[in-house]
């Protein structure tokens, strides 16, 4: 029953991504709903969720966008390691929500500059000045925010969060 549920959830975040956020973009650039949606899997569900989400949402983004499922598939997977990595540095401070930031950080600045890779070797002009601030930095502003208001709704269901330590999170 858990999976099915997983599995409508990435499936909505990929109808979202595709049909909805298309239309709200901020300073140009859209959200990248599955990656507040996958962050939000591993704090808030552990790390078996976001190894068993990751490949469907691949494979549904991979139906329902023009981008190769190759790309998609090095723009979404370092996410959980690089997530359980971060949690476990100790120069960052320790609170979950600090860590939920840093993990949007670097996820959305992953995730932008492996899709601004795909536009420059499709042909898109590969001006590092706009990619950086029309593109990275109100992208991971959004994300951010976005991040935000999910991480203090699941909060304030009284959500626990999970480490991303497979260890730890007995699997």
């Amino acid at each position: 029953m858990r999976a099915a549920l997983l599995v409508l959830l990435i499936l909505a975040t990929v109808l979202a991504q595709v049909a909805i956020a298309p239309f709200f973009p901020l300073a140009g650039v859209v959200v990248e709903l599955p990656v507040v949606v996958l962050l939000l899997l591993a704090i808030f569900a552990g790390p078996g969720a976001v190894m068993v989400g990751l490949p469907v949402l691949v494979l549904f983004l991979g139906f329902s966008t023009n981008v190769e499922y190759e790309w998609l598939v090095l723009a979404y997977l370092p996410l959980l390691p690089c997530a359980a990595w971060i949690q476990r540095q100790r120069a960052i401070p320790q609170t979950p929500y600090a860590l939920a930031l840093v993990m949007a950080v670097g996820a959305a600045v992953w995730t932008r500059l492996v899709f601004a890779t795909v536009a420059i070797t499709s042909g898109a002009s590969p001006d590092l000045g706009s990619l950086v601030t029309g593109i990275l930095l109100p992208g991971v502003a959004f994300d951010a925010a976005l991040l935000s208001v999910g991480y203090f709704l699941c909060r304030q269901v009284r959500l626990p969060t999970h480490s991303l330590n497979l260890e730890e999170a007995e699997f």
